[in-house]
């Protein structure tokens, strides 16, 4: 059933490492216009949600680079505090509030706390 809304079968555990091949497909895909289409090609690449696959296409469509910090199996505060280690606090905070729905000065002040 899980197929039929487009949901990985993959659990969370079974996650594959985000690879250049597709973030390289994703990428063309972004650039030609077909947003779904990459989202859909980094989910059924790695098994990662749909709010990560998003973040990484919507990264891709701004020109960001895309590291394996977003690399599925790793906790939130573990990829946040990746992000924060290359000094890339907007990231960070765009993907707390991505993933989270806080607001991005609620996602700042989690960001400021984190160990």
């Amino acid at each position: 059933m899980a197929g039929l809304f487009g949901r990985s079968s993959k659990s969370p555990q079974d996650g594959l490492p985000l690879t250049e091949d597709a973030v390289a497909q994703a990428r063309e895909l972004v650039r030609r216009g077909k947003q779904i289409h990459a989202i859909k090609v980094l989910r059924e690449g790695t098994g990662m949600g749909l709010s990560e696959a998003k973040l990484i296409a919507d990264a891709l469509r701004e020109g960001r680079h895309v590291s394996d910090s977003h690399a599925p199996g790793m906790s939130l505060a573990d990829r946040v505090r990746r992000l924060r280690g290359e000094d890339r606090i907007a990231d960070a905070v765009r993907l707390v509030a991505t993933e989270t729905g806080m607001t991005e000065t609620e996602a700042a002040l989690f960001i400021e706390h984190l160990s």
